[in-house]
């Protein structure tokens, strides 16, 4: 008997170990609890926080040198530092639970800690066990990967099926690095289709309440990239944040796609600014605007390499805050898709704008010229495509334009709200279309110009962001004024009236995609993954 006995204690041994370090730790736990409690009158879920603090490196230092026998004193400070996050997250259960037994189910605190304590302590076993203190190659955190196969975290917040060249450019994007050699996975949110991708998807839904799936969406960043030699974010809000939290734990690389300034549209957005991008860099604005810029400007000075979609993003990087010379800018392609439709130049006045519905991307005022274009052009079609905050407000001015003045104007004849519409469906209709509008205030690099070019849709956009890297005037397009009327309608009728100039700006159109390639966003994309001061350790 009492052979069996020792064979069984031998044979569970790891596991009679880990319950005695922790029943040190818990003993520990408790005594503190008692003494803080019921001595000292501290309030009890303040004071079993404290006792679990106490507690914590007693616990750590068992598990590790005795329970599980890890001797890698290499990765001591790696180790700590995933115990504490675990033990953080516990800490967060044992508050929650201790107050459910205790103030639900009135339960005594101390065989309520009991309790939270034994569960978990079956939790904590399989982390420590399977991931911190896995003795398998000393630890997982001691994978090498060789420099050839780098290992790349892409974080972004849009993937496939989300609708768009963004997201459609992610997919591709991780396609291609995984066939140049790279190990590649990706983090967003939704619910990708499975596909046989040549790399590996991870999601966080979207149906979590916002700053619970946030909080999830870090600790994936978190976990992931403990193993990737460095992540590449494409997000400058949460997904962008988190990665930038993750590369500094980890001690990895950070690369920054910069496409648009998410301070800045949070502002405009919300009404709380009325400055263009530029301006908006140097002024003061509320407690919660200041506090985006100043998060966006940490992800962007932090970065180890920022890959800018135009030469204007290059210069708001570094005038955020961006060192000049980690800045690359690879400029957009659309050529990755599909071949585009065939444009043709149709008898009747169609213009069509392709993006988000928002306050600087002035829609509003492409409709009032619209209404006056049709005293000219009864039969003019104002094709949108897209939504946004600002959809349900351009739907009433459609409707309020219709019936202002003696006559009825019948404008929602002439304007068509098709919402979101897939990447090829936009394309379909720009090929159906006279002319690409775009009254923006600022662009990093749209890929809805680049769409219109590549189906030879002419193009009339605005001077500002990376607009004029594409657009030069009346060479393969017209540039106006933002929000003004006058040139825009002077700018459409003109270029309507003007069959050969329409030619002219299709041919040159399709000329100017030559410096707009995927391969060349392809090259110049690994060649910052692969620069030596890049992918060197910190």
């Amino acid at each position: 008997m009492l052979t069996y006995l020792f064979k069984q204690i031998y044979k569970h041994r790891q596991i009679i170990r880990y319950i005695i370090s922790g029943g040190t730790a818990a003993t520990v736990n408790l005594v503190l609890l008692f003494v803080l409690t019921d001595i000292f009158g501290i309030w009890y879920l303040l004071s079993s926080t404290l006792a679990f603090s106490t507690a914590f490196f007693v616990s750590f230092y068992l598990q590790k040198f005795w329970t599980f026998r890890s001797k890698n004193q290499e990765k001591i400070y790696q180790q700590m530092a995933l115990y504490f996050s675990v033990a953080v997250i516990n800490l967060g259960l044992n508050a929650a639970l201790m107050y459910f037994s205790v103030d639900i189910l009135r339960i005594w605190y101390l065989f309520a800690q009991i309790l939270v304590s034994g569960i978990i302590a079956v939790e904590s076993f399989l982390v420590y066990k399977f991931l911190i203190f896995n003795r398998q190659g000393n630890s997982v955190l001691s994978v090498v990967v060789p420099k050839e196969n780098l290992k790349v975290l892409i974080t972004t917040g849009i993937f496939p099926p989300d609708i768009g060249g963004p997201a459609t450019q992610i997919e591709r994007l991780a396609g291609d690095l995984a066939g140049a050699g790279f190990v590649v996975s990706v983090l967003t949110y939704g619910a990708p289709e499975k596909k046989a991708w040549n790399f590996r998807v991870f999601a966080v839904s979207k149906s979590w309440p916002a700053g619970w799936r946030q909080f999830l969406y870090a600790l994936k960043t978190f976990w992931l990239a403990r193993q990737a030699d460095f992540i590449y974010t494409t997000d400058l809000y949460a997904p962008g944040y988190s990665s930038m939290l993750a590369t500094q734990f980890w001690r990895k690389k950070l690369a920054v796609r910069f496409a648009g300034d998410s301070a800045w549209e949070t502002a405009q957005n919300m009404g709380l600014c009325k400055d263009d991008v530029v301006a908006f860099q140097s002024k003061k604005y509320g407690k919660f605007i200041e506090k985006r810029k100043a998060q966006r400007a940490k992800i962007l000075k932090s970065a180890d390499a920022v890959v800018a979609v135009s030469n204007f993003m290059k210069e708001l990087a570094v005038k955020i805050g961006a060192a000049p010379q980690k800045v690359r800018v690879i400029y957009n392609a659309v050529d990755f898709m599909s071949v585009p439709p065939q444009w043709q130049n149709t008898t009747k006045p169609v213009l069509v704008f392709a993006g988000r519905l928002t306050p600087w991307k002035g829609v509003e005022m492409l409709i009032l010229v619209v209404a006056k274009l049709k005293e000219k052009y009864p039969d003019i079609i104002f094709e949108i495509l897209g939504d946004g905050p600002e959809l349900n407000s351009l739907k009433f001015l459609v409707k309020s334009l219709s019936r202002a003045g003696s006559r009825d104007l019948k404008l929602e004849e002439n304007v068509n709200f098709h919402g979101r519409v897939s990447e090829e469906e936009s394309r379909q209709i720009f090929a159906r279309s006279t002319i690409f509008v775009l009254n923006s205030n600022y662009e990093g690099l749209p890929h809805a110009i680049l769409n219109a070019l590549s189906v030879g849709l002419p193009v009339i956009t605005t001077p500002v962001g990376g607009n004029p890297e594409v657009i030069i005037d009346n060479e393969n397009g017209l540039l106006a004024p933002h929000n003004n009327e006058t040139a825009w309608q002077t700018a459409i009728d003109k270029l309507l009236q003007d069959k050969s100039l329409r030619e002219k700006f299709s041919a040159n159109g399709k000329k100017t995609l030559e410096k707009f390639k995927w391969e060349e966003l392809i090259k110049k994309t690994i060649e910052v993954f692969k620069n030596p001061d890049f992918i060197s350790k910190k």
